[in-house]
């Protein structure tokens, strides 16, 4: 760091690199890295607590959902039961995960904001992951989780009423064969992938929209119906996702 006239400045060594080229061999790349990142902090203890709180299983979650219709103007008839699916739809996931052991499982420092626009690409190799503010102790399947959902969905233009439901199922596999390459997933652990990526999508949708109505500069309530989208599908699939992460 650089303090300078009162003020203290983060520096950064300047790498070159490109944003995520979307192909199976940089996904199976940022699967191995964050796998390396997990077994290099592993033991790793800090004298300072971080937060111990995550998108699973949070309060500020059904808070969050509670909060969105005093900022958006739809009325309840549209709104009311896409609110509800999704509340009811992320205690379910949570439950599901929480049946797994998840909470008996041991804990580290993990990312916590493993997706691919915190990392740099060359040659479909990672070359540089940034973004460490939001590091905490759980968990490393909550890394894991998020990681094959963020490297897996398909988005689209700003019409997201046109957004596939469905995820990458070549992405999803090959980023988690990715992590394989370094340390191996427990089965109770894969099992435990879809819900908790059901809790991720929910909680990744809920606060923009609750605080600005949108997200980013996407209709809040067309988001929150794609996202309704999404989660009908996951669960559709769970078991096909467990089958493909197992494979």
């Amino acid at each position: 760091m650089l303090q300078w006239r009162g003020t203290v400045y983060e520096l950064f060594e300047y790498i070159p690199g490109q944003s995520y080229p979307q192909t199976l061999e940089a996904t199976f790349d940022g699967g191995r890295v964050l796998s390396l990142y997990h077994k290099l902090l592993q033991d790793f203890r800090s004298e300072w607590q971080p937060s111990g709180l995550s998108y699973h299983l949070a309060p500020s979650v059904e808070q969050g959902l509670k909060a969105i219709p005093s900022s958006l103007t739809a009325g309840d008839t549209v709104l009311g039961p896409v609110l509800q699916f999704l509340l009811d739809s992320y205690k379910h996931a949570a439950q599901m995960a929480n049946a797994m052991g998840l909470d008996a499982w041991p804990k580290q420092i993990v990312h916590a904001d493993w997706h691919p626009g915190n990392m740099l690409f060359r040659d479909n190799r990672v070359v540089a992951v940034i973004d460490y503010d939001a590091a905490r102790v759980q968990p490393r399947v909550i890394d894991v989780a998020n990681g094959s959902l963020q490297f897996s969905i398909i988005g689209g233009d700003e019409d997201v009423s046109k957004w596939p439901e469905y995820l990458d199922e070549s992405r999803f596999k090959r980023f988690l064969r990715g992590y394989d390459e370094v340390m191996l997933l427990s089965q109770a652990e894969i099992r435990a992938v879809p819900h908790l990526m059901t809790e991720a999508l929910i909680a990744e949708a809920v606060f923009p929209i609750a605080a600005t109505g949108q997200f980013g500069r996407l209709d809040g309530i067309a988001f929150l119906q794609m996202v309704q989208r999404k989660v009908k599908w996951m669960q559709r699939n769970a078991q096909k996702l467990i089958e493909l992460a197992e494979g």
